[in-house]
């Protein structure tokens, strides 16, 4: 299973990495040789349960459940999970835009228009014969009401137009009362219409999560952290899958291993789309792992030299990672 840049699996070419680079050192020093076995992560852990496979290289990370089954070797890499999400979730601005020129949003506006029409037209309706001065007869008269509806829902109370008949300033004094009580429950719709997805979108930490659609990679430690915090989310076999789908805005938010995340982030197809968010307060630690103790107990000296040495810092940057 690719996991770039720890295992880089491209065009059928011969794997390439972090892990292919540890693993070569160690397997010279020990004297070994070995064959590559590509297999997807959850076939792999059950092959290596089996005593099928003698080890794994994929940047395996420690939890309890696989402590039970496995040995690990001496952590190689630390990182921590992270958050990929939209970029343009954080543009307050283009999100306020678009949610002001949304459906939604109109139909709230057209609804308040609606209300102004009725009670300005029954208003009107019972005015223009006695009161013409103020509503006039025909359309004209008809926008007289509309305005003085308006006019009064605001309270803005010019007085230049008013009514004088008992079936009038009967509407009228109801309007004058639902109007307050309407103005309010509207002033706080549209904003709730204008805002929300804003709100929604600027996911900053794991408690967002629970308002959003999410994503990560079936059987890794991303979700049993997820499951563990009981946040629902969707599964996908292949990172690529997840993160299109993402800046497609299927889902919301990714949570993968940082350090993954942003070796494809860094990807031109992803630069200007997506952005993510390290959830520090949870350290992932890859290892090796193998059901074979010895096996373990004899790579973790070679390990060792390998992180100890002066190549080290420069197989890190040739795959543009730093220690966490």
């Amino acid at each position: 299973m690719p996991a770039p840049p720890f295992l880089v699996l491209e065009n059928n070419e011969k794997p390439t990495g972090l892990c292919i680079d540890i693993w070569g050192k160690i397997a010279d020093s020990l004297g070994s040789s070995y064959t590559f076995v590509e297999k997807d992560e959850q076939l792999l852990l059950s092959d290596l349960e089996k005593h099928e496979l003698d080890l794994t290289i994929i940047p395996l990370t420690i939890t309890p459940e696989r402590m039970r089954k496995f040995y690990f070797s001496q952590p190689f890499f630390i990182t921590t999970l992270s958050i990929a999400t939209n970029a343009n979730d954080n543009d307050q601005v283009k999100t306020f835009l678009h949610n002001f020129f949304s459906v939604g949003f109109f139909k709230i506006i057209g609804l308040l228009f609606f209300i102004i029409l009725v009670f300005g037209f029954l208003v009107w309706f019972f005015e223009h014969r006695k009161n013409k001065k103020h509503f006039r007869k025909g359309i004209k008269g008809l926008m007289d009401g509309i305005w003085w509806s308006a006019v009064t829902m605001t309270t803005v109370g010019y007085g230049d137009i008013a009514p004088t008949s008992f079936w009038g300033r009967f509407f009228a004094t109801i309007w004058m009362f639902t109007a307050v009580i309407i103005i309010s429950s509207f002033t706080a719709t549209i904003s709730s219409a204008l805002t929300v997805n804003s709100i929604k979108n600027n996911i900053d930490n794991i408690n967002d999560l629970r308002e959003v659609r999410v994503a990560t990679i079936r059987g890794s430690s991303s979700a049993d952290y997820l499951r563990n915090n009981k946040i629902l989310f969707i599964e996908y076999e292949r990172i690529e899958d997840a993160l299109n789908d993402l800046s497609h805005e299927k889902i919301q938010a990714f949570v993968y291993d940082k350090a993954i995340i942003e070796y494809y982030l860094s990807k031109k197809q992803y630069q200007s789309v997506l952005t993510s968010i390290a959830l520090s307060a949870n350290k992932e630690y890859f290892c090796f792992a193998s059901t074979n103790e010895s096996l373990i107990h004899k790579i973790n000296p070679f390990l060792i030299d390998v992180l100890e040495s002066t190549d080290w810092n420069l197989m890190l940057k040739k795959y543009n990672l730093g220690e966490d």
